[in-house]
């Protein structure tokens, strides 16, 4: 968790789960939660479960988030489901560091005094109650539920994860080759990139998206052994593609000088192995590699692990910590 934020959570009495990158606790007697957002350290969600009382909150509460946003620098959006109030804060600009954690500590303190003043009542997101709630992290998203609301939810992940071992493995050869078929477009993508002068995470993304997806519409399930061998055949076809933009390279000199005979596709991709002799065009070559391979995994590193567990049914899930018992807060 970033070391301000950090600081700030425990200056304010909030318990801190660093590893998890959560801060949670009272403040004005509402129960909040910040989340890290995973691989920065200038984003936070903000969570805050309240669903309205005996009154009318006035202003309405999502006027009243709206008008957050325009006075908060940092709040980037807002959204209440009528259980469940989210504030996305993202940390902009060269002096943000410094005024950061005022912006985030004047909202937590306006949005539960907004809370306090208009009535607003903690709740289970799911069915409202207001009685032993629990803060439950479900794949890293963050609940307020109760106890059978909690069951539900784990007992539909289970049921999931069942049916998806229930599947097997699926049809690996025709995942194979459909996978094949795949990255030819994630290739022709690469390529045009390529051709437009740019090394992008967009291409390795395309590379990875194009190779599932044939996999999956060939081979039907793809598990564990699916993802390993479209990861496999992404940066294999990674490689071919690269080659086929240095033929297309080498094709274009040719034909742009005139004191050379026009040659074909072909024979400039035959060229190749001779270029790579040249150490300086080997170097930018593998250079050029080494930062595809790199913008790759950035780019795909999230979709493989989304689609490892959807496919496979891997979800974890924990309580976290208990919010109310008999209705009063913890």
């Amino acid at each position: 968790m970033y070391k301000k934020v950090k600081q700030y959570a425990q200056n304010i009495g909030l318990a801190v789960d660093e590893r998890a990158g959560l801060a949670y606790g009272l403040i004005n007697g509402y129960f909040v939660l910040i989340q890290q957002r995973p691989n920065t350290s200038a984003g936070h969600s903000v969570y805050l479960w309240a669903k309205p009382g005996n009154i009318q909150p006035v202003p309405a509460t999502l006027d009243y988030l709206n008008q957050c946003s325009s006075r908060f620098e940092y709040l980037q959006s807002t959204s209440y489901n009528g259980a469940k109030i989210t504030a996305e804060f993202q940390g902009l600009g060269f002096q943000w560091g410094k005024k950061y954690v005022p912006c985030l500590d004047g909202f937590l303190k306006e949005i539960t005094g907004y809370c306090q003043n208009n009535g607003l009542m903690p709740c289970c997101e799911s069915c409202g109650t207001e009685y032993g709630l629990n803060l439950y992290q479900v794949d890293g998203v963050s609940h307020m539920f109760c106890s059978g609301c909690y069951d539900k939810v784990s007992g539909q992940i289970q049921q999931n994860t069942a049916r998806k071992k229930q599947q097997g493995s699926g049809n690996v050869i025709g995942g194979i080759i459909g996978a094949l078929l795949g990255s030819l477009l994630g290739a022709a993508a690469w390529i045009l990139i390529y051709q437009a002068g740019y090394i992008s995470a967009l291409g390795g993304l395309l590379m990875v998206i194009c190779t599932m997806k044939g996999y999956e519409l060939l081979g039907g399930r793809l598990n564990a052994l699916g993802i390993t061998v479209t990861c496999i055949i992404s940066v294999a076809m990674l490689f071919v593609a690269e080659y086929l933009c240095l033929g297309l390279e080498i094709y274009k000199i040719y034909n742009e000088n005139t004191r050379v005979l026009s040659v074909s596709i072909f024979d400039a991709l035959e060229d190749v192995p001779l270029l790579l002799t040249d150490p300086e065009a080997a170097g930018a070559v593998f250079r050029d590699m080494a930062i595809g391979l790199v913008l790759m995994i950035v780019g795909a590193f999230s979709t493989v692990k989304q689609t490892y567990k959807s496919n496979t049914g891997s979800v974890r899930t924990r309580m976290v910590a208990p919010v109310t018992k008999g209705g009063q807060m913890l």
